[in-house]
């Protein structure tokens, strides 16, 4: 990203961390929707969404999930850190600038480690795009909170995630091992 659009996500951001006060409480596990527009900046030179954008749009969304429910004070508050493990974006048809989309939030599972979530981009009553993530939490640079920050919130320690979801994860860390394993020898 350069610099405009980190201000731009920085403001966005906070501007979202400050309007949880003016906004109704939602439930951790809260299906949650906000309309979005197309700027002129979120495009390419074809007039459409930039594939890059999704992945924002799909960070604000979380953020407000996190700043508008329980998860505020078990994690912001503490100064712990939300982070993605993995992220699966399925583009099916463009969005075009200008245009109002909604993007769809539903948390569909947990474990003691991994919190599931899967991203719908909405227009006219039609899925365009699909992005699913696997997040975690940071505390003291240990990525396992996410026990502690349900236990605080007073949700179930693990509730599973539909089977199409777990296996789109399932190789993830196989996929780093080869990676690693052809860098190392392009080096020699």
């Amino acid at each position: 990203m350069n610099s405009t659009n980190m201000i731009y996500y920085w403001y966005t951001i906070l501007k979202i961390l400050v309007l949880r006060n003016f906004q109704t409480s939602v439930n951790y596990d809260e299906t949650i929707r906000r309309t979005f527009r197309v700027g002129l900046m979120d495009c390419d030179g074809l007039r459409v969404m930039t594939a890059s954008k999704y992945a924002v749009y799909m960070d604000f969304i979380r953020w407000e999930l996190i700043a508008r429910s329980q998860l505020y004070k078990a994690i912001v508050k503490r100064g712990l850190a939300p982070s993605l493990g993995s992220q699966k974006i399925i583009y099916r048809k463009p969005l075009k600038v200008w245009s109002k989309f909604d993007v769809v939030l539903e948390n569909v599972g947990w474990d003691e480690k991994w919190v599931y979530l899967v991203h719908n981009f909405e227009q006219n009553k039609e899925v365009k795009a699909v992005g699913v993530v696997r997040a975690l939490i940071w505390k003291k640079d240990i990525p396992s909170a996410l026990s502690d920050i349900m236990n605080e919130i007073g949700a179930p320690l693990s509730r599973k995630p539909p089977e199409w979801v777990s296996e789109m994860f399932k190789d993830d860390k196989e996929i780093i091992k080869r990676s690693q394993l052809d860098y190392i020898s392009q080096e020699i």
